[in-house]
């Protein structure tokens, strides 16, 4: 049985039922005019999760999570996510009715942004507020008080932390955590017609880490993690403003300022990648710090591998930039995993003890292609 036929087919049949549903209520208003509403005002706007359009690399590949099934999946079958309102003091308004909520593109597992439309308590026009999109999480904090829950409190809620469970493979009951804020200036709220926010850029709670080796003759038998978190934050820390991860327009890398892991949670592994019909190697993990005052710390994950042809031997690959570091970096310089990253190591080698050849490339949402350079053994 195809389990994610079978939801791709349930998210689309929910989508018409709504459709229905609003073209119903529709003509209830109009058979009966009289019927006291909720006062509201109509809004719609776009959740993006990597839109590429205009970007590329010096191979013109992209990569905007469309590839693979759940890498974009916001779980509307059980309505797993929260759409609220804030003022620019970050104090809660009111939350978001939806009526539509559309993935666009045609396939709802894969989509690289949602299309939502619904009604909003009726707004001072003109205001300015803030939009904050939740989606995926455990649990939701749902008793926020107007004029007094934040933001803040939303972030660090029970509800904010998921337990990370290997091995783990996003799917309909395990999907990635998001959470992303737009900041509204200026809207004017009309009865009569919708109003128009923008776009979310949403940020995935964890990295996608990907080891392949393109060499003929050379093939990759195990990779494992050593070093992770059992647990993540579903929100990255103190975000409560798109100008906290998008800057300068660049909203097609949106990123933080720092990570946001949870101390305590930390395990030793091994934690196997898995691996995929055409020998790449996958995994996707929640934040983990590398580095402590600019220098590796103690306890820096690590990647090992060992190859088929080779079964004797174990290879490490750190996580640092081993050729064209991004401005600001060195060659050797390590980083942290960071959520909403796409890393990618690609292991050239020729014979037995000639050094590889080594490649680095960046792709949009984040996808940092690492070359490493073999010269440990385990």
């Amino acid at each position: 049985m195809c389990r994610t036929g079978s939801i791709r087919r349930a998210i689309c049949a929910l989508l018409l039922g709504a459709a229905a549903m609003l073209s119903s209520c529709a003509g209830d208003a109009a058979a009966a005019p009289d019927v006291p509403t909720r006062q509201g005002v109509r809004v719609g706007f776009r959740l993006s999760l990597g839109e590429t359009e205009g970007y590329g690399t010096r191979s013109g590949a992209v990569d905007d999570g469309t590839s693979v099934d759940y890498e974009n999946y916001i779980d509307l079958i059980r309505s797993n996510y929260r759409i609220l309102f804030f003022d620019t003091d970050d104090r809660y308004l009111t939350a978001f009715r939806p009526a539509e909520f559309v993935p666009v593109g045609g396939d709802p597992l894969r989509t690289p942004y949602y299309e939502v439309f619904g009604e909003i308590d009726a707004l001072v026009a003109g205001a300015d507020f803030k939009v904050v999109v939740l989606a995926n999480w455990p649990n939701y904090p749902d008793d926020a008080v107007a004029g007094e829950t934040t933001i803040e409190e939303i972030c660090t809620s029970v509800g904010s932390r998921y337990d990370y469970e290997p091995p783990f493979v996003p799917s309909a009951d395990a999907a990635i955590p998001m959470y992303g804020v737009r900041r509204c200036t200026g809207m004017a709220f009309s009865a009569d017609r919708m109003t128009w926010l923008g776009t979310v850029y949403l940020l995935r709670a964890m990295a996608k880490i990907e080891v392949v080796c393109p060499t003929e003759g050379w093939t990759l038998e195990r990779v494992a993690l050593h070093r992770y978190n059992r647990m993540g934050f579903c929100a990255p820390d103190k975000v409560y403003d798109e100008a906290d991860y998008v800057s300068d327009g660049e909203y097609e890398h949106p990123r933080t300022a720092d990570i946001h892991p949870v101390e305590g949670a930390a395990a030793e592994g091994p934690l196997d990648f898995g691996r995929t019909d055409d020998g790449r190697f996958v995994i996707c993990v929640p934040e983990y710090r590398n580095t402590l005052g600019g220098v590796r710390s103690a306890d820096a994950a690590e990647i090992r591998v060992k190859f088929e042809q080779r079964k004797d031997k174990e290879y490490v690959i750190d996580f640092k930039y081993y050729q064209h570091p991004p401005e600001g970096s060195r060659v050797g310089d390590w980083f942290d995993i960071r959520r909403n990253y796409y890393y990618k190591f690609s292991i050239t080698k020729s014979t037995e003890y000639d050094e590889p050849q080594i490649s680095i490339d960046l792709y949009p949402y984040d996808v940092r292609e690492l070359g490493p350079i073999f010269g440990q053994d385990k």
